[in-house]
């Protein structure tokens, strides 16, 4: 009994030295994080090497910063919703997005979270264990796309990579640009409207508008949102996100859009599609007009920005050359 007393004890008192010391810490942190905010990283020894995150996006952002986080929440889930940059297998998983297993954020000992505005009712427990850095406004903003490519600076400061955070942004620019560029020495492909969406069931889709991020990224390569201007229609009510759920029938109110389906359609649903006497009228389903994009987040950093303007060029060439369908 008292032997096993004292390794409770001894437990309890390491416990408690480590919260002292990660206390301390995260003062540190808190004031160089949110007082400094702007000012570079002064010196190596406090460039974060132990970085935990709590959502899928910012993930993405660290990885392709060049930094692999020691964990993540719901890494499975990233790799099903985001996929590039790959998630190495040896990645901790944390735990639920906004449900932390808070012994394994002890036991990994991290020097940095990032985590979002979602998280700010458990920031005061989380601060105890390590500084907190939130990101992700970028999906709320009313320029979601300026707003991406300044947090993606931010955290590449914070982390220390500034240099491959500005590397990102011209990367991007110049894919950006190029599929801009291509497309414009083929206007067939920019001729007709294109709807964005995802398929929710036979009978609901889920459509960005102004507002979104990818129909920001659709404006810069030059490619009209059927969602916004309706040929004649008036634009489709969408939220402060730009994003809708409208059921299938609205697709006939642009007869003339191209529809491009974003992510993965399984088998099941592919079946309810062809017993669907509405999806089989659709104007874009009988000219084949319809075409399915890769998994790539709607709210994704800048990889699956770039991801997204070579998936639509692609598509757009697929169509134009009567390769459209579903497969």
């Amino acid at each position: 009994m008292n032997g096993s007393s004292d390794g409770v004890g001894h437990m309890r008192h390491r416990a408690r030295r480590n919260f002292l010391k990660q206390a301390g810490q995260s003062a540190i942190w808190a004031s160089c994080l949110g007082m400094c905010a702007g000012q570079p990283v002064a010196a190596a020894s406090k460039i974060p090497r132990r970085v935990v995150v709590m959502d899928w996006p910012l993930t993405e952002m660290l990885l392709a910063l060049g930094v692999v986080p020691v964990g993540v929440s719901a890494p499975d889930w990233y790799r099903r919703t985001i996929v590039d940059p790959p998630l190495p297998s040896d990645v901790v998983n944390i735990g639920l997005l906004y449900s932390p297993n808070y012994e394994v954020l002890e036991e990994l000992a991290p020097d940095l979270m990032i985590i979002t505005p979602g998280h700010a009712p458990a920031r005061p427990l989380l601060e105890r264990l390590a500084p907190t850095l939130t990101l992700g406004r970028y999906a709320r903003s009313a320029q979601p796309y300026d707003a991406l490519r300044a947090e993606t600076t931010e955290m590449a400061r914070v982390v220390g990579r500034s240099n491959v955070g500005d590397g990102l942004l011209e990367r991007t620019d110049s894919v950006v640009g190029g599929v801009r560029a291509r497309m414009e020495l083929h206007p067939e492909l920019l001729r007709r409207p294109v709807v964005l969406a995802e398929l929710i069931d036979d009978r609901y889709l889920r459509v960005y508008g102004a507002g979104s991020l990818l129909d920001t990224m659709m404006s810069k390569i030059g490619v009209t949102n059927a969602v916004n201007q309706g040929r004649g229609q008036p634009a489709w009510s969408t939220g402060s996100d730009g994003v809708a759920v409208v059921s299938m029938q609205r697709l006939f109110d642009s007869s003339q859009a191209t529809l491009l389906l974003l992510g993965d359609i399984r088998s099941s649903q592919r079946m309810s599609l062809r017993r669907s006497v509405i999806w089989q009228a659709l104007p874009s389903m009988i000219s084949r007009r319809v075409t399915v994009l890769p998994v790539i987040a709607p709210n994704g950093g800048l990889v699956s920005m770039q991801r997204f303007v070579l998936a639509i060029e692609r598509a757009l060439t697929d169509i134009a050359g009567g390769r459209g369908g579903l497969g």
